[in-house]
């Protein structure tokens, strides 16, 4: 499955528009319960007030609320490019389009979202967009996707940055409970269009990834609030698949407060402050940040030592394998296992069917609200949904990802000695 109907190629040459009354109707109410429930204080919001559209928000990415935690204390509707993911179920897509969400594919390149963002922004629109593509996965922001910053160079507008600060530990990605403590919201100027004028494209995104930086649990250090809410660490396994101890994959279980690995008991207990306690024997790390970036780099080793490409490394099920394309509702191809190799992915369905994606043919590789694997193959989407809730989707996701890593490193590696 590829392309798109007559129909939709037409609608995505229209400028989207919000819908007046519906945003009249839904923002004051969505920001006065979100002020209350996350205990909302504002930095510095006075600086920005006197910047009239058309501009550019930008913000760290860290939950399902942070759309509206930009519309804090900004006037003008923002749109935002959004996932294309959000617009395939019919309550949210629906919403999205009354708010005048702009529909993009991850980490592809989309001509049709730069050309909808310059219609808005001809119309003196105010877009929003959160430079890293994804939330965090340990309260510290992730790298940028170049395009983003591209095409802020390219546009020359004000640029206002929000940081939200503590957003990860009132509801981290891998938590399915909302934890009650505080969030900040900083405002500033990250960019005047005379700085654009003046620097390069690579440039631009350097400073865009210091200025609007953060890291929670940095931050968490200083402030010491207390994050209060029940099972904290539970399905804290999606985001920690290797243990830390006896460096076994997806052996992490949560329960409650607790997570344990079933290989060695290696145990730990995460607290209301949002750190890391010992349970079982020492400490190795004190919270989820450094543990992910230790988990990364040890993933990355693990798979480049690998000699054998057909050797399965990891696999799971029940599955569910979905087709589909950008906005479309996908559908079901069949329940099944999934087993990774340097090779690819393979997908074994229940009826003896078997359908293999070599990695160096993946592309667009992402993880979904709901922990679901996708990316594209072909010029079509694919989805993993796991059955198993507490499957990491996330360490799938890192196994392509390192491995692309490594095959452009290669590249460029050849081409060097080519040119040299």
């Amino acid at each position: 499955m590829s392309g798109e109907s007559p129909k939709a190629k037409r609608n995505r040459k229209k400028t989207i528009t919000p819908k007046n009354w519906f945003v009249w109707l839904v923002k004051p109410n969505i920001l006065k319960f979100l002020r209350k429930r996350y205990n909302i204080s504002i930095v510095n919001s006075d600086a920005v007030k006197e910047i009239k559209p058309p501009f550019i928000m930008v913000g760290n990415h860290v939950n399902f609320w942070d759309p509206f935690f930009l519309h804090m204390d900004i006037e003008p509707t923002i749109q935002y490019i959004t996932s294309d993911n959000i617009f395939r179920t019919k309550v949210l897509g629906t919403i999205m389009r009354l708010l005048g969400s702009i529909p993009t594919s991850k980490f592809r390149t989309d001509i049709a979202t730069v050309a909808q963002v310059l219609r808005i922004i001809k119309r003196r629109g105010v877009v929003g967009v959160f430079p890293e593509g994804r939330r965090t996965w340990d309260g510290r922001m992730l790298d940028h996707v170049p395009t983003v910053s591209k095409l802020i160079h390219r546009l020359k507008l004000p640029v206002i940055g929000v940081i939200i600060k503590g957003g990860y530990l009132a509801k981290p990605r891998w938590a399915r409970h909302f934890r009650h403590g505080g969030v900040e919201l900083e405002y500033k100027l990250v960019f005047t269009p005379e700085e654009l004028a003046s620097i390069s494209p690579e440039e631009c995104k350097k400073l865009l990834e210091e200025r609007i930086f953060q890291d929670d649990m940095a931050w968490q250090k200083e402030k010491m609030i207390p994050f209060r809410g029940k099972a904290l660490a539970e399905y804290i396994e999606t985001t920690l698949f290797a243990c830390p101890k006896c460096k076994s994959l997806a052996s992490i279980h949560s329960k409650g407060d607790i997570g344990t690995c079933t290989e060695c008991g290696y145990s730990f207990r995460h607290n209301e402050y949002g750190f890391l306690e010992p349970v079982n024997g020492p400490l190795v790390y004190n919270d989820v940040t450094g543990w992910n970036t230790w988990q990364q780099e040890y993933l990355g080793e693990f798979l480049y030592s690998q000699q054998d490409r057909e050797k399965i490394l990891f696999e799971d099920g029940p599955a569910v394998l979905m087709l589909g394309y950008r906005t479309r509702p996908l559908k079901k191809i069949n329940t099944g296992r999934v087993y990774f190799s340097l090779q690819g992915i393979e997908f074994h369905t229940t009826i003896g069917k078997k359908f293999f994606f070599p990695i160096e043919e993946i592309v667009g590789e992402n993880v979904q609200v709901g922990e679901k694997f996708e990316f594209y193959h072909n010029a079509s989407l694919y989805r993993l949904n796991f059955l198993n809730p507490r499957v990491s989707a996330y360490m799938w996701y890192l196994g392509v990802f390192l491995l692309h890593q490594k095959m452009q490193k290669e590249t460029l590696e050849v081409d060097n000695q080519v040119n040299a």
